[in-house]
């Protein structure tokens, strides 16, 4: 299993100072790969519980601002732990029904929110606005 924490500018002039951020879930043995995301409309696509998103987009597309970069991956425990967490969210995390483009929550808000949960200590930069928001 491979997870990948990837991430996007957002469409100009928001990308001038704020990026978008996903993961992406592969698991070769089953050959399938997820990505999970909050986004700003509701049931917009994919398979979806209030604003979290499974497949809305593909793995690698952007969201309107620049191409998907990949911020840091994991296998083995790390990556099967973020996995868990990403499994769970829909009922776990607590802002599935509510999402603010600024101060939070929003995609940013819930990346941070799903390495803490999975116990992996990494920042995001500043330009993920939305990050410190308190869950």
């Amino acid at each position: 299993m491979l997870v990948q924490l990837k991430y996007a500018t957002l469409p100009f002039p928001l990308g001038l100072f704020a990026v978008h951020y996903w993961f992406t879930v592969l698991d070769a043995a089953g050959g399938r790969c997820d990505r999970w995301e909050i986004w700003q409309s509701k049931q917009a696509g994919g398979e979806s519980v209030g604003h979290l998103h499974c497949n809305l987009k593909a793995p690698d597309a952007g969201v309107g601002g620049g191409p998907a970069r990949v911020h840091a991956e994991w296998r083995g425990a790390d990556a099967l732990r973020i996995a868990e967490v990403l499994r769970k969210s829909e009922t776990a995390y607590p802002h599935v029904h509510r999402y603010l483009p600024w101060p939070g929550p929003n995609s940013n808000t819930f990346a941070a929110w799903v390495l803490r949960e999975a116990g992996i200590a990494l920042e995001l930069p500043p330009q993920a606005i939305g990050k410190n928001f308190r869950v």
